[in-house]
């Protein structure tokens, strides 16, 4: 299989080109692929493939826009040329399971099959910014949610009294972060919890920055390496990458998603850019881990909640693909996030839905944000633990891709057309000190557990 080295020659030897007209190529190409190998949404409110033979043709087509275009550099405006035998090698040597964590906090974190009984690895936080006072209590609790395998970092624009602004400044944000986090899982009493940066900046040396196993990322640690919309990666992000394999600890790719909008156009062109990118992320960084599936950026520009069938049938052929020719280990991507906020009804729906989704498409589970996320309100532990027991009671009742749409149907009725709902300020919807929903919170998520049953999902 290709080599780090080998992927960093390329950025500096492949053929140059112009970002624009690589833009421009993705979107010919992505349209191109979908019609040659019959990519195209059956429309009827279809939530899931069920076209066995949809999922072959997917994976066709990523393979073909890997050795037809190749990956974009940004830093050095080169393409990265790959053969078909470099691209199948990858999807085929990509580890099955990893060990994350130390001690008696280590975990296996496992590739799970389509329609999977469990039990699912976890992830429930952060992607969310926090404020420093606020940020090792907030960890913590995430921490203690049942089932957490690992945490993800989280982003902040002060330290210290300083804005965080240049390289100096990031750097030590960046180990400012992940002390912060390992506090927070000492609290917990999860002392060897695996945690991983949540970069502060891509710039190499903020990346490398917390590297420490005495004080910041020990090499059963965390960093996440994402790949770029449309295809491309970084020279900062391969710098770190190099560094880390050699010390180390795992990667994660958390731009694995296609994105409806942009230049992949509809949700066709995103289901060949959904298949793409894991693969990417594994070759060009070696992340172990990948956010998989379909999302769309309309999540967070829109006025109204779109809860759009097409979204859930693309990431479930991309999964599909994924799971058959890979070795991939995925991570629902939820979509980019839920349009409203924590502490709402129809934030709570949101997550239920995402939940459904996750086993059936053979995703382990990742914690819920508001797609535009902001300081102390875009995230908190109900949301994640909500997540946690509706994909649980998903596996239980045996949910299939046949029938799940008929869930999801119900669901989406309740908040289709409705205004997105402003996140809430964390402390106010939920006790950080006895790690409770607030009163008034607790009876929204009992409400939607309600209606959550009523769609046709048990629940103990």
């Amino acid at each position: 299989m290709l080599s780090l080295l080998d992927i960093a020659e390329r950025t500096q030897k492949g053929p140059k080109m112009e970002e624009k007209d690589w833009n421009l190529g993705l979107f010919h190409k992505v349209s191109e692929l979908a019609r040659e190998h019959g990519i195209a949404y059956p429309g009827g409110d279809t939530w899931f493939n069920t076209d066995d033979d949809l999922a072959e043709r997917a994976f066709r087509a990523g393979l073909d826009f890997l050795t037809q275009m190749g990956i974009y550099c940004v830093t050095t405006n080169r393409v990265i040329q790959l053969t078909k035998e470099e691209v199948l090698a990858a999807a085929r040597e990509a580890p099955r399971e990893i060990i994350v964590g130390a001690d008696r906090d280590a975990r296996v974190i496992r590739k799970q099959p389509m329609e999977t009984r469990g039990p699912l690895n976890f992830r429930p936080g952060h992607h969310a910014p926090f404020s420093e006072e606020l940020a090792p209590l907030i960890v913590k609790n995430f921490a203690e949610i049942h089932g957490t395998d690992y945490l993800e970092g989280f982003n902040f624009t002060q330290t210290d009294g300083r804005e965080v602004y240049g390289m100096p400044l990031e750097a030590y944000a960046a180990r400012r972060e992940i002390a912060w986090m390992r506090e927070g899982v000492r609290k917990a009493g999860k002392q060897g919890l695996a945690v991983a940066l949540y970069p502060i900046s891509t710039r190499a040396g903020v990346l490398v920055a917390p590297m420490d196993p005495d004080y910041g990322l020990r090499r059963t640690d965390g960093c996440m390496l994402s790949v770029l919309p449309d295809v491309k990666i970084e020279l900062d992000l391969l710098t770190a990458a190099m560094v880390y394999e050699d010390y180390g600890c795992f990667r994660v790719n958390g731009g694995g998603s296609g994105n409806i909008g942009g230049f992949c156009g509809g949700v066709e062109g995103a289901v060949v850019e959904g298949m793409v990118k894991p693969i990417v992320g594994f070759l060009a960084y070696r992340d172990r881990l990948s956010y998989a599936g379909v999302g769309t950026m309309a999540r967070t520009t829109t006025r109204t909640i779109n809860a759009d069938p097409r979204v859930v049938w693309g990431s479930s052929v991309v999964c599909q693909a994924l799971n058959r020719h890979t070795n991939v280990i995925t991570f629902g991507a939820g979509g980019g996030g839920g349009s409203s906020g924590p502490g709402t009804e129809t934030h709570l729906v949101d997550c239920a839905m995402q939940a459904v989704v996750t086993p059936i498409n053979g995703n382990n589970l990742t914690g819920a944000r508001q797609g535009r996320a902001r300081m102390n309100a875009s995230q908190s532990p109900l949301e994640a633990e909500w997540k946690w027991e509706v994909a649980e009671a998903t596996m239980r009742a045996g949910l299939t891709r046949d029938n799940a749409g008929e869930v999801l149907s119900r669901l989406a009725a309740r908040i289709q057309g409705k205004p997105p709902e402003p996140g809430l300020y964390i402390p106010d919807i939920y006790d950080l000190v006895r790690h409770q929903p607030k009163p008034a919170y607790r009876e929204i998520y009992l409400r939607v557990k309600e209606q959550v049953a009523a769609a046709g999902l048990p629940l103990a």
